[in-house]
């Protein structure tokens, strides 16, 4: 576990739906959204880990769509190259 300044690290928001009432989970680039927040660095050995631990899971509160992890962690390997 590290430590950085917020405006290095990658915020994710967990914010209510107007439309439908459900809950749905954002990535926040500007990390300026209302709602629950959870930060992660942005190297791709940082999302792996989270993703085995299940930590964003947890610091959000709910489960974290597979669709937008995989987008996240191809999104990082392109930025590693």
């Amino acid at each position: 576990r590290r430590t950085a300044p917020k405006h290095e690290l990658l915020r994710f928001a967990r914010q209510k739906d107007p439309a439908t009432g459900d809950w749905r989970i954002l990535f926040d680039p500007d990390q300026k959204l209302p709602g629950r927040g959870a930060y992660l660095c942005p190297r791709r050995e940082c999302l792996q880990q989270a993703i085995k631990r299940r930590a964003l899971d947890r610091a959000l509160r709910m489960p974290i769509p597979r669709e937008l992890l995989q987008q996240l962690l191809t999104q990082l390997e392109a930025n590693d190259e």
